[in-house]
């Protein structure tokens, strides 16, 4: 799925009236995103400069699988290996955060019964990972815009979390999700200096 179409979905969830453990879920998975966009823009830019170097011009279809992946005979080995299909390595993104169904990955303040809640790093019943369903960037830049448009507003949200925690745990959640959400931003930053257009 197109980066844009995947950070508009985010954007409807965290317009939704979100749950503490939902804010906290869509800042791990901004944060996933934010890497995985980071990848493949990163790969795109890498196949650019291999197609500039090719005869000095982009053939559309010659060394590409249409996914703006190199292509290869079955699955590409090396640094391009694939991490899925048609996915290279590189563009899965590192894990941070809370493992999914650890005490530190649940809420446990206002709005969760008894303690419990969504680890933060699970999807609260979105389906697949944003990040795992990355597929492509048509707009690089406007992509970029709404992801630092995205991130500010979770930001927001988890500093008034963070305001209504109820004890430690839930107040360190928070903590670490805005690290995350800050480091996003920065990504972001470098990514929308770097990008065409």
């Amino acid at each position: 799925m197109d980066a844009a179409r995947l950070v508009a979905e985010a954007e409807r969830k965290m317009r939704g009236c979100p749950q503490p453990e939902d804010v906290l879920a869509e800042a791990w998975q901004a944060y996933e995103l934010t890497e995985a966009l980071g990848a493949v823009l990163a790969h795109a830019a890498r196949a650019e400069g291999e197609w500039a170097e090719d005869e000095g011009a982009r053939v559309p279809g010659r060394g590409s699988s249409g996914t703006g992946w190199p292509a290869g005979p079955g699955q590409p080995s090396g640094a391009g290996a694939s991490a899925g299909p048609g996915r290279p390595q590189e563009c899965v993104p590192r894990r941070r955060g809370p493992e999914p169904g650890s005490a530190a990955g649940s809420w446990t303040g206002p709005g969760s019964p008894t303690g419990a809640g969504s680890p933060a790093g699970v999807s609260t019943g979105a389906g697949p990972r944003r990040a795992a369903r990355l597929t492509g960037v048509r707009d690089a830049p406007g992509t970029l815009r709404a992801l630092r448009a995205l991130l500010g507003e979770i930001g927001h949200a988890l500093v008034g979390l963070t305001g209504s925690a109820e004890d430690e745990t839930a107040y360190w959640q928070c903590i670490e999700a805005l690290d995350a959400v800050d480091e996003a931003k920065d990504r972001v930053r470098a990514l929308a200096r770097d990008a065409p257009g």
